[in-house]
């Protein structure tokens, strides 16, 4: 099924916090009503186990988002009669379009199933029956389908992650991959949903001080080899292009989460160098991550703290390709006294023209793909400045600035 966070997005938070508390795992379809709906989400079965039928804890009612009709396989909010907010853990199927009987009733619809998964719902809908009040003392359980006389189990409901390509772009400019390619080396970042946990997990590095290619259940894929997370969660992750896609024109990537693999892949071109240059508010415009360093401190460069002629600043960015043969290290590796340097290339340049820079490379105890460049400031007006990088002919967007004073 699909899930409509557009249409009902604290409804749809609502069943994947129960998801993923693990309460939907063993969860039994315990209401069937012939010709109109199945229902679930109240309680799971563990066979062997006395009693084997437990009711799920339920958390806090939510607010009703009555906003799509009650038609054939769409999934709904089971409600308290008479009162629109006091939806829980329970849900339930349309089997047939009972948008004139219920649409009046503001039973929320947070998703639907496809033609397949209508089919699957008419069969349980149509087995037989059993007046199950007594047994379990619910009176609500006068409708339990069961099949050879056993309970109808969905023995675990998983995400299946969802990304397009419009949800990939750099990590620091947030440039659209589908535009400008994806480099080897470089970071990006993927927003889509199902891609991850709920919660936000930052990288692990493994004994061999190597950034994991899985993290938390989520992995990616670049043409079969998998990159180094930099985090990940339901709705965002961050990963480093491996190097190996540099002898490619065009890479195909892959997602998965708890080993369910996405519906589709994506592909891209492949570029030498998609240079970037991280912003100090995470929005790919406005001042550079630009610091000064001062003994063992350092500080940031803003309109706040500005710049002067002869200052010796580092600028951090990404994209800078593959580094020389001889600097190369492995995806992953965090950058400590092999320093990789780009093969192609480079330069910074601010208003456009040409600066020198004493290093140029891979940012020390960084994960290997963040760039790391120093410069002295030249003699320049007071005010926000242009600084962009240039690698293997390609230029980071317009929109980074340095102060000045």
């Amino acid at each position: 099924m699909t899930l409509t966070p557009n249409a009902a997005p604290k409804t749809v938070a609502n069943f994947l916090s129960y998801l993923n508390a693990g309460y939907y795992n063993n969860v039994v379809f315990h209401r069937s009503v012939a010709n109109f709906i199945v229902q679930g989400g109240q309680y799971q079965y563990f066979p062997g186990q006395t009693p084997n039928l437990v009711a799920i804890p339920t958390s806090p009612a939510i607010q009703n988002e009555f906003n799509v009709s009650n038609t054939a396989g769409t999934i709904a909010m089971a409600l308290v009669s008479g009162n629109a907010n006091s939806a829980t853990s329970q849900w339930f199927f349309n089997v047939v379009d009972n948008s004139g009987q219920l649409d009046s009733q503001s039973f929320t619809v947070f998703g639907s199933t496809n033609a397949a998964g209508l089919a699957v719902l008419k069969r349980i809908n149509a087995l037989p029956t059993v007046d199950e009040s007594a047994v379990y003392g619910d009176s609500g359980l006068t409708t339990f389908p069961v099949s050879n006389s056993n309970p109808i189990v969905v023995s675990s409901i998983v995400p299946i992650p969802v990304f397009t390509a419009g949800g990939f772009e750099s990590a620091a400019s947030f440039a659209s991959s589908s535009t400008t390619g994806i480099s080897p080396g470089e970071v990006l970042t993927i927003f889509g949903s199902g891609l991850g946990p709920s919660q936000l997990t930052t990288l692990t590095i493994d004994s061999n001080g190597v950034v994991t290619k899985s993290l938390a259940g989520t992995q990616v894929t670049f043409n079969g080899t998998p990159a180094p997370v930099i985090y990940t969660s339901a709705n965002q992750i961050s990963v480093v292009a491996p190097y190996s896609i540099s002898t490619l024109p065009v890479v195909s990537i892959a997602v998965s989460y708890n080993g369910v693999a996405a519906g589709n892949t994506l592909s891209f071109n492949v570029k030498a160098a998609n240079p970037a240059i991280f912003t100090l508010n995470s929005s790919g415009s406005g001042d550079g991550v630009i610091v000064r360093y001062q003994g063992a401190g350092y500080s940031v460069i803003s309109a706040s703290n500005p710049a002067s002629a002869g200052d010796v600043l580092t600028l951090f960015g990404e994209g800078y390709g593959v580094p020389t043969s001889s600097t190369a290290i492995p995806d992953g590796t965090i950058v400590t006294s092999t320093l990789p340097i780009p093969a192609a290339s480079s330069a910074l340049m601010i208003d456009g023209q040409n600066v020198n820079t004493s290093y140029f490379g891979g940012a020390p105890f960084e994960i290997n793909g963040v760039l790391q460049v120093n410069f002295t400031v030249p003699q320049l007006t007071p005010g926000a400045h242009q600084i962009q990088l240039m690698v293997a002919g390609r230029t980071s967007p317009m929109g980074v600035t340095l102060q000045t004073k």
